[in-house]
């Protein structure tokens, strides 16, 4: 029986395979994300054996998996910009919205 412990150390042989190979060999950025995909992955498998949707496993899946669509958006300039809020709301409040939020801003 695989217990918390024997996947966590697996999980650990994960990593240290994973950062002693690029030290060996420099990748392209690209490459870098599949790398991080790929490592998801397998930590995404072994926190389906550990039989809780909220383990640490699971947890560092999705960091690692965070980091590749980060460097993936960052790679493809995808990087969303925050810009000014839309208008929303019932007709006429938007622009009401729009001018207090221009007048609280205004330095005079």
């Amino acid at each position: 029986m695989t217990t918390d412990r024997d996947l966590e150390r697996v999980a650990a042989a994960i990593d240290d395979a994973m950062r002693d190979a690029p030290a060996a060999r420099p990748r392209a950025r690209w490459e870098h994300v599949e790398w991080l995909r790929l490592k998801a992955d397998l930590l995404d498998r072994l926190a389906a054996a550990q039989r809780s949707g909220h383990g640490s496993l699971s947890r560092r899946a999705e960091l690692v998996r965070d980091n590749a669509e980060r460097l993936a958006d960052h790679l493809t300039g995808v990087v969303p910009d925050p810009g000014p809020l839309p208008e929303q709301g019932w007709p006429g409040t938007g622009s009401r919205w729009a001018a207090a939020a221009a007048h609280a801003t205004d330095p005079d």
